[in-house]
């Protein structure tokens, strides 16, 4: 191969590693993500979170640490690589490594009703908008092969900020004997940073009505089994400034909870979450037709510092089953904080 011939297949070389750095960078190009997973996030609550709760306010702190290697593609197959035989056949495949870190901390405000509605306690909250820090690094490596060297990019991105309001102006739950069933509306509204092709943004840029239904099951007398199973629906506006419209969304969440001790607690949960409808709009450049979903598993550790006032979980989870999604690994502490205040009770004097 003579001088001009490498030099006619560095060109392509180049461009592509310059695009992945781009990509990697989150270079702003005014296109719509396809990566659109939603605003709810299965997993995060406790399994006890959608129990009927006694009257008065709440305060609980969700803090989310993921970490993923490895984006899946629409096949189920990971992304390690770049094929660049579509430029051109004698060239070799470009090898892809990526790390990428994210925390979250959400904190919840929920007030519980004395009195009843149709039988049901009356419950509001406020999930204020979280905030969040991600790192993403973005490594690339081809040859040698057709060239006489090793090409390598390598790119690390940082954002940081807070992301979206949730509002939850209605809940209703019901105790019947040995079961609770609670329903919930809620909305999301995009207060977080979003630019359409934005390399910081913090927000998703849409609005999300919510609706969900938690169902439980105690077992044994004293409640200390619980078997929770719920399903969570999501519809989208469009995203703005765009001609997108995310598709809908459900989540189907189960969880068991034994308590070993009136104050210490072991839990098993898991979850499924699926894209229902297609996205739609004039923006869409990619197939509609394919849908992401993911499931995650979860185990945790929790326990009552202060009784019935101040409660700690520890929570591991990951994911599998999936399809247009990284592939997490969760590390989550919740605290839940009861300071006995708007209970509807007068103390004594």
């Amino acid at each position: 191969m003579n001088k001009s011939q490498k030099s006619g297949l560095l060109l392509p070389v180049m461009i592509s590693l310059i695009l992945m750095a781009c990509w990697s960078t989150g270079m702003k190009a005014q296109v719509v993500s396809p990566l659109q997973a939603g605003h709810y996030f299965p997993g995060v609550i406790n399994v006890r979170d959608m129990t009927t709760p006694p009257p008065g306010m709440f305060f609980i702190l969700y803090d989310t640490y993921m970490w993923s290697h490895h984006y899946v593609d629409r096949n189920g197959n990971r992304l390690d690589g770049i094929d660049l035989s579509q430029l051109d056949p004698r060239l070799p495949d470009l090898n892809v490594d990526m790390d990428i870190l994210s925390f979250a901390a959400t904190p919840v405000v929920e007030w519980a009703s004395k009195f009843k509605i149709l039988g049901a306690t009356y419950l509001a909250l406020v999930s204020l908008p979280g905030y969040s820090y991600s790192k993403a690094r973005i490594f690339g490596e081809m040859g040698p092969g057709m060239i006489d060297t090793t090409l390598t990019t390598s790119s690390v991105s940082r954002t940081s900020g807070f992301g979206d309001l949730m509002l939850q102006p209605l809940g209703l739950a019901w105790t019947v004997s040995s079961f609770n069933l609670m329903l919930t509306y809620a909305f999301y509204a995009p207060t977080g940073r979003y630019a359409t092709g934005g390399s910081d943004n913090t927000g998703l840029g849409y609005w999300t009505h919510q609706f969900q239904g938690f169902g439980y099951f105690f077992p044994v007398e004293d409640q200390s089994t619980a078997l929770m199973l719920g399903l969570t629906f999501e519809t989208n506006s469009r995203i703005m400034d765009t001609h997108v419209r995310p598709g809908n969304r459900l989540t189907l969440e189960w969880g068991v909870s034994q308590y070993l001790s009136e104050r210490f607690e072991l839990t098993v949960q898991g979850s499924g979450n699926w894209q229902t409808g297609n996205d739609s709009g004039e923006d869409v450049w990619w197939d509609p037709a394919v849908h992401d979903r993911k499931s995650t598993m979860l185990f945790s550790a929790n326990y009552w510092v202060v009784k019935n006032k101040l409660y700690f979980a520890l929570k591991y989870g990951f994911d599998f089953a999936i399809r247009q999604r990284f592939d997490n690994n969760l590390m989550l502490f919740n605290i839940i904080y009861n300071p006995g205040i708007l209970t509807g009770k007068k103390k004594n004097l």
